[in-house]
């Protein structure tokens, strides 16, 4: 039951440390700072290559409390707490209770990274018809040795 419990305070500690960097990241999007957009990129995937461990641990640790209770049923954390003293119990709900919110607040907070992101990449696909449909004034050749201007759109002009 202890190695639970630090699991799953290791695990609430990694979901602060994730959703700091997420808030972080949405600075830096809002910033448009690249250089520390990919840092804080690195060390989001660090997190959660972590975050995969401890799960996996807390898993084992699970297995082991069901084959020590004889219980041929998945156990959730609930029933987990029912099955341990009051202290134990008590401290449980508690982290469950921490790590249900850092987990409503880091969807939140993902979802609204990638609303920025999806935002940036309509901006740049608006900017970039936008310069396609600017004209490129240019001389063209005519019959007699006259000139004719024509215009042609400078973004989207993929003549050799």
């Amino acid at each position: 039951m202890d190695r639970l419990i630090t699991v799953i305070g290791d695990e609430a500690v990694l979901f602060e440390q994730f959703l700091e960097l997420l808030e972080r990241q949405q600075n830096l999007l809002i910033a448009n700072d690249v250089a520390d957009l990919q840092e804080v990129t690195g060390r989001l995937q660090i997190v959660a290559m972590e975050s995969r461990r401890l799960e996996t641990e807390r898993g084992r640790v699970v297995e082991e409390i069901r084959c020590a209770n004889n219980s041929h049923d998945d156990l959730t954390v609930s029933r987990i707490c029912s099955m341990a003293d009051e202290a134990r119990s008590s401290q449980l709900k508690l982290l469950r209770e921490t790590v249900l919110n850092l987990y409503s607040r880091i969807e939140e907070t993902r979802m609204r990274n990638a609303l920025l992101i999806r935002q940036s990449l309509e901006q740049i696909q608006n900017t970039m018809e936008t310069i396609g449909r600017i004209p490129a004034q240019k001389e063209i050749y005519q019959g007699r040795g006259g000139l004719a201007k024509s215009f042609s759109p400078i973004g989207v002009d993929r003549r050799v």
